[in-house]
């Protein structure tokens, strides 16, 4: 029986119950009490096993981390399969668009929070969303406040449920980064890691809903949040010098960030993100339909200049039957670069080992990112 197959819940579930029943009645009762006393507690021990299997299962289910036994195991190969690239391969680079981030008005920049640290941490209030969030900022080695040299910028997006230092942690930016940094792979970069929803328990789908009534989710992370980092570190300002990521959630509004507002970003990196908004019971602000919102729709009738850079596994059946329909979809002057695994599930540790492809992909698209 597979991991996933929706037979399995039942019969943990029912294994549960008879185990459950037995204790109960107290069968089998041997008449030495020890003996008694063994079968007793190796019954206690086998129902809180099976309800905990059955928890994971069940939340398996849901999420799919794992997609078989032997990806659970760790004995699956999870090995991608070669880069497939459709529409114009360098559109996020060549593609030059007025109206993007302006210079700060300010002569000098503010202090950090932590010098001498490269992670910095803050609270922002977006004058234009009018949302608070944390900001956790990583910078280069070698960061110098007072200099002129200036950098390129990857604005870095959570899952949900997520915090700005998941992709942190669950993508190690600042080792993975600092080594290719290190051989002169990419340019070394800041990366930009804001809080999504405000308030952090609310599934947005990084949408602007309608004005009055509506989270400006979308403002807070296209606009406030890039035009902060303008004001308070050295960032350079073009579109080819700005990209957007993000893993599952996070993915989904980063290639929805990039389509939006290629003045601002040039390209995006989805990592087994989808391509159209997935709301949750308790938040959905688009009633009157999704609109642009549907990234194949946008796609197909108003593609605009950028340069996508999309993963998924193959066994995900929510990630990759959208990315097939998207990649149809894509017409020139955008492109998108498509990498899938053969096997894994829609978890983080599938990530890291691709992150080395996507990065020297990025360096080509953009030439901001070029060392």
């Amino acid at each position: 029986m597979g991991l996933t197959d929706s037979a399995l819940p039942f019969v943990l579930g029912a294994l549960a119950l008879v185990v459950f029943v037995l204790v109960a009645i107290g069968w089998p009762s041997p008449g030495r009490r020890p003996l008694r006393i063994t079968v007793r507690a190796v019954q206690a021990l086998l129902l809180n096993a099976l309800v905990l299997v059955l928890a994971g299962v069940l939340v398996n289910d849901q999420y799919l981390f794992f997609v078989s036994w032997s990806d659970l195991l760790g004995s699956g190969s999870e090995h991608a399969g070669p880069a497939v690239t459709v529409g114009d391969a360098k559109a996020g680079g060549l593609v030059h668009l007025a109206g993007g981030l302006r210079a700060p008005a300010a002569a000098t920049l503010p202090p950090l929070p932590s010098p001498g640290q490269r992670d910095q941490t803050y609270t922002v209030t977006g004058p234009v969303s009018g949302l608070t969030g944390q900001i956790v900022v990583l910078l280069p080695k070698g960061y110098d406040p007072s200099g002129s040299q200036t950098y390129p910028v990857i604005e870095s997006l959570a899952g949900y449920p997520g915090q700005p230092r998941s992709n942190f942690h669950g993508f190690a930016l600042d080792t993975t980064f600092q080594d290719l940094v290190d051989r002169h792979t990419i340019r070394a970069p800041i990366i930009v890691m804001p809080q999504i929803n405000t308030p952090p328990y609310l599934d947005t789908e990084c949408v602007n809903g309608p004005r009055r009534s509506g989270l400006q989710t979308e403002t807070w992370l296209a606009r406030d949040v890039p035009d902060w980092a303008a004001k308070h570190f050295h960032v350079a300002l073009q579109r080819t010098s700005w990209a957007v990521m993000g893993f599952s959630y996070g993915g989904w509004c980063a290639a929805m960030l990039a389509m939006h507002h290629p003045s601002t970003f040039g390209a995006a990196m989805s990592l087994m993100g989808y391509f159209r908004p997935e709301f949750g019971p308790a938040y959905d602000p688009l009633t009157q339909g999704i609109g642009n919102y549907d990234l194949a729709h946008l796609a197909r009738t108003s593609p605009p200049p950028v340069s996508l850079w999309l993963m998924a596994s193959k066994a995900d059946p929510q990630a990759y039957p959208q990315l097939v329909a998207f990649l149809r979809s894509v017409r020139s002057p955008m492109a998108a670069t498509s990498v899938v695994l053969r096997t894994g599930g829609h978890r983080m540790d599938t990530i890291p080992p691709v992150l080395p492809e996507m990065l020297t992909w990025l360096r080509g698209a953009l030439p901001g990112f070029a060392p």
